[in-house]
């Protein structure tokens, strides 16, 4: 079962300006983080219980080569996607602003 891919606007908002951060610091570099993620957002797509829970009814995936998380939840024939997060910023104020 190939499932549908939804990005919450707060996850697009941190991929859009994560992409543009790494842009900034070398041509080339937001496309290569950029790649990556949609590389994941794919495997999403066809195996998304694969990935270990996180909190709750939350999993997440851990980018290879960038400092990020990408934070989704499962739903009938959906993969939502909550947070594309930086590893960095302390886990625990994930969800805040929600």
């Amino acid at each position: 079962m190939k499932y549908r891919l939804e990005v919450r606007d707060e996850a697009s908002t941190e991929f859009i300006e994560s992409y543009l951060w790494y842009e900034g610091q070398r041509e080339g570099l937001g496309e290569e983080f950029h790649d990556e993620v949609q590389q994941y957002f794919d495997a999403l797509r066809q195996h998304p219980a694969g990935f270990p829970k996180w909190r709750g009814p939350f999993k997440k995936i851990n980018l290879k080569r960038f400092p990020y998380v990408i934070v989704f939840r499962i739903m009938k024939d959906a993969v939502i996607i909550y947070s594309v997060f930086h590893s960095k910023r302390n886990p625990s104020r994930w969800g805040e602003r929600r």
